[in-house]
């Protein structure tokens, strides 16, 4: 029996760092480069790993230790050179290159199908209890905290009944095969420990919602393309117009007209992929959501044809879904069938964020409270009102050149008197 003194490797500038974490105990066996506790310094924290395989003995420091560079922090029963044959002997003849081989591919593809059901959960991993009797190394522990996997679900086939990483290979990758997703419930807190609590439950709406931006949130790798443009010369023919007809339109109206528009010039954004995501489903009428919100939370309604109504006509079905979604009188068609959203924050406050997409949609625009800025007019300082905008779109189908594309021109377009002239009644 070899027993090996693990000190603290070389920790470049570092010095005196704390323990932060011990993931083992005695008796666990581990692998060589598993991970055997975690230090912080003024900088990072790291993992310091096992430099061999063996059976812990003693653990010779604690939480909250401070360690340096040459400490002994840890005692280990090394493998002997036959444990090292029966590994090559169990590999069918392999010699050791083959068998250490073979665990290199196992980690690689484990690493992958992991990170790809990660993607399509796209969610942090919550907390889990683990059985008593369950034999998994630290390094097999620590995956599966990462990548949220319930251990007590892993059928074992190493010996004593440990699980090893082909365990969670396979597991990951029948999780892959029928489609399921990784829990994402979030973890159980005793929150009156630190101070008395109310608890009141979401309503069914609040509960639907939470669900739908969830699932849109894990389904679809959003991408925000943010971007700023100067509506003074919209504002100013908006005034003239308003006052031409006698009438208030909003500025969203103008917006949404100019939306109404692009989505002309750029059809994907108008598209949805269909339910196997094999095909792009291209749309030839334009119905865009407008977000209201209201008492219950935030709906999207939906204007059906903006791009065959005139702004004075957006404006008007505006205020009336508006009202009709605060009084809670929607009709259901007029909650379905958008091809594309926008949620403004006009007259709140903000600048910029990140609206999460309606799908099938691919698409949203956030607009945010315009503010006055300065800008160099033919060498001569002036005050400009802008407004900044928000473009999140789904990855899978729209590309980040044809995103800065479609603000661009959106910042193109507002500016465009004679288009709002047009298409003002």
């Amino acid at each position: 029996m070899t027993i090996e003194k693990i000190k603290i490797p070389d920790l470049g500038e570092a010095t005196d760092v704390e323990v932060i974490e011990i993931c083992v105990k005695p008796g666990d066996l581990v692998d060589k480069d598993d991970s055997i506790i975690v230090l912080e310094s003024e900088k990072a924290a790291m993992e310091i790993p096992a430099s061999v395989a063996g059976k812990v003995l003693d653990i010779k420091v604690n939480d909250g230790d401070t360690v340096s560079e040459g400490t002994i922090f840890l005692e280990i029963e090394a493998e002997e050179k036959d444990q090292v044959a029966k590994k090559v002997e169990k590999g069918n003849g392999k010699d050791i290159d083959e068998v250490l081989k073979d665990d290199i591919n196992v980690d690689r593809e484990l690493k992958e199908s992991e990170e790809t059901l990660a993607k399509q959960n796209n969610t942090t991993s919550p907390q889990i209890e683990y059985r008593g009797d369950i034999y998994a190394g630290p390094a097999v522990r620590k995956l599966a905290r990462e990548f949220g996997i319930d251990l007590n679900k892993v059928a074992p086939s190493g010996p004593r009944n440990r699980i090893l990483k082909e365990d969670l290979h396979n597991f990951v990758k029948t999780q892959l095969k029928s489609g399921a997703q990784l829990s994402t419930q979030n973890p159980k807190v005793d929150y009156s420990k630190w101070g008395n609590i109310k608890i009141e439950p979401l309503t069914k709406f609040q509960k639907t919602a939470a669900k739908n931006l969830q699932q849109s949130w894990q389904m679809i790798p959003h991408v925000t393309q943010h971007d700023e443009a100067d509506i003074e010369d919209l504002m100013n023919i908006r005034v003239d117009l308003n006052k031409k007809a006698n009438a208030k339109v909003s500025p969203l109206a103008f917006f949404v007209k100019a939306v109404s528009k692009l989505l002309e010039e750029f059809p994907l954004l108008n598209a949805s992929l269909d339910e196997n995501t094999e095909n792009v489903v291209l749309k030839d009428y334009i119905n865009i959501g407008i977000a209201v919100d209201t008492p219950n939370g935030l709906i999207v309604p939906n204007i059906k044809n903006t791009n065959e109504l005139s702004i004075h006509e957006i404006s008007s079905e505006i205020k009336r879904i508006a009202i009709a979604a605060k009084e809670r009188k929607l009709k259901v068609e007029e909650l379905k069938g958008a091809t594309f959203s926008i949620s403004s924050l006009g007259a709140i406050g903000g600048k910029f964020f990140t609206p999460i997409i309606n799908p099938p949609e691919v698409g949203i625009l956030g607009i945010s409270k315009s503010y006055n800025n300065l800008k160099l007019d033919k060498g001569e300082v002036t005050e400009t009102p802008v407004l900044p905008i928000s473009l999140s779109y789904d990855h899978r189908l729209i590309n980040g050149a044809d995103a800065v594309r479609f603000t661009s021109r959106f910042c193109e377009l507002v500016k465009d008197a004679e288009f709002f002239r047009i298409n003002y009644e």
